[in-house]
């Protein structure tokens, strides 16, 4: 293996295939007699272009080879074994002074070196520190990688195509964290995060009754809007009037020493036009809402259904997860329960930083984010989560459908196969890696395989393979086909052990 050329952070490296230059591989280059040299990470391999000027390069290889497997060289020979010349691409990631790694200064080596493999254990000495709190659930090389949990702070992106795994890698961050007590919440549109341990599953409407207080009355207006919306002077008097009986509400718990808390049968009984025409469409849209069982009941106490949200969180910072599931939900109605719930969080985010708090600051999975939250919504979320202490992980198919910003921010990026040029140009938007590198990776990505880079890795992009999930996780998220019923039991008993892990 010779250098073929050095290019900006590119080099080049002219070998035979007899030796091995995988794609992801690391090498190091040392001057002989040095301590000096580079890290170099293999982006991809191409057939070589015989010219003229490279010729004392091709002797040297083929010489080396031939002798060392005892061959006598000819020319027929000779012609053979060039047609077994590869190149092979790199980036530069490290410097190396004698025993550190550092970031590359720009430093090259002459082509007198000495190229040999980096050892997977090496590299993972040279990358990660000793963890303050360790998480793992993926290896390199055969070896289990450790990370620290708080390199997740704030921002990551989980992204690949269809099927490439991008659940099973969000379950494995859920669980990890979880089992540290850290407090996560996901908006599950696929019904994917049911089945983790201990995870208590929101179905609005259904297990999740909660207050109209808590959520606030413009989700009430959002309902209404999507479910049959008023004319446009009886909204005016309504969002008005609503304002006004929340408040009165309010006021009047407070003087009674009682939970504020407001239902729809209350809102039932209010005044809210002298116009009988405007009173009598309001409360026929209450009604609508009434029937459809959304909010809890003063009235009514129902067991196994959950309404207080800050209830449910406080047993999420004691290692449930929270699941979202947003499945049978109409987009508006996806749309006015999300916003809804992060206010909430943001709400719990400064009651927990008041006064010397706990700081139990949670983990939002947002599964196919750009379906229900705006972008405006999204920027906010990563801009004001810095501060308030919410981090947030986007789990996406379609990295464009995301605004530039969460790139731009981003601390973390978990990547399996992605094929799209615009997804792969928007993926390479983030400040730690370049798109030659995204491309070169996600097309060739294998199954159970992920790269993942940002903080956690001191930004050095890693390819590892992503651990099977606790077999107490059931599979969650099949996709239903019609071709089930005709296929042998035998079949589908073989299709369940299967290496790939689900979408």
């Amino acid at each position: 293996m010779e250098i073929l050329k050095i290019q900006d952070d590119n080099i080049f490296l002219l070998f035979h295939s007899a030796e091995a230059a995988e794609v992801g591989e690391q090498f190091q280059i040392i001057e002989p007699g040095s301590n000096n040299g580079i890290i170099i990470q293999v982006l991809s391999n191409d057939s070589y272009q015989y010219a003229g000027i490279e010729q004392e390069l091709m002797q040297s290889i083929l010489e080396q080879h031939i002798s060392e497997t005892h061959r006598e060289i000819d020319r027929e020979i000779g012609l053979n074994e060039l047609k077994n010349l590869k190149i092979a691409k790199a980036k530069i990631r490290k410097e190396v002074q004698g025993e550190n790694w550092i970031p590359w200064s720009g430093w090259i080596p002459t082509r007198n070196v000495e190229i040999t493999s980096v050892l997977p254990e090496n590299l993972i000495n040279k990358i990660f520190l000793i963890p303050s709190f360790p998480i793992c659930f993926t290896t390199f090389n055969s070896h289990a990688l450790q990370f620290d949990g708080q390199n997740l702070d704030k921002v990551n992106v989980i992204t690949g195509v269809k099927g490439s795994g991008k659940s099973h890698l969000a379950k494995h961050i859920v669980i990890s964290l979880s089992a540290m007590q850290i407090p996560c919440i996901v908006f599950d549109i696929n019904g994917e995060y049911s089945g983790l341990p201990q995870a208590i599953t929101l179905r609005w409407g259904d297990t999740f009754l909660p207050d109209l207080a808590d959520l606030g009355y413009w989700v009430l207006l959002s309902i209404i809007d999507s479910l049959n919306p008023l004319p446009e002077t009886s909204r005016n008097t309504f969002e008005h009037q609503l304002a006004y009986h929340f408040q009165r509400r309010r006021l009047w718990c407070e003087q009674t020493n009682r939970r504020f808390s407001i239902d729809i049968d209350f809102l039932l009984t209010q005044p809210w036009s002298d116009n009988e025409l405007v009173q009598g469409a309001i409360e026929r849209r209450l009604r609508l809402v009434n029937n459809l069982n959304l909010f809890r009941r003063e009235i009514v106490v129902t067991r196994g259904v959950y309404s207080n949200f800050n209830e449910i969180y406080e047993q999420s910072c004691n290692g449930h997860p929270i699941i979202i599931d947003l499945r049978n939900q109409s987009l508006k109605m996806q749309k006015a329960l999300t916003t809804a719930i992060i206010n909430q969080l943001e709400d719990i985010c400064q009651t927990e930083a008041q006064d010397g708090g706990r700081n139990r600051y949670p983990f939002v999975f947002f599964e196919e984010a750009h379906f229900y939250i705006t972008e405006s919504d999204i920027m906010n979320m990563i801009t004001r989560g810095r501060h308030i202490g919410i981090s947030s992980v986007f789990i996406t198919n379609t990295p464009q459908n995301l605004p530039d910003t969460v790139f731009r921010q981003l601390d973390n990026l978990f990547l399996l196969q992605l094929t799209h040029q615009n997804d792969i140009k928007q993926v390479s938007k983030n400040s730690f890696t370049d798109e030659e590198t995204i491309e070169c990776f996600a097309t060739r990505m294998l199954p159970t395989n992920a790269l993942i880079i940002g903080k956690i890795t001191q930004k050095y992009p890693l390819i590892v393979n992503v651990n099977c999930l606790p077999e107490s996780v059931g599979p969650t998220g099949v996709t239903r086909s019609t071709w089930t019923r005709l296929t042998p039991v035998s079949t589908h008993a073989n299709n369940t052990n299967s290496p790939v892990p689900p979408s």
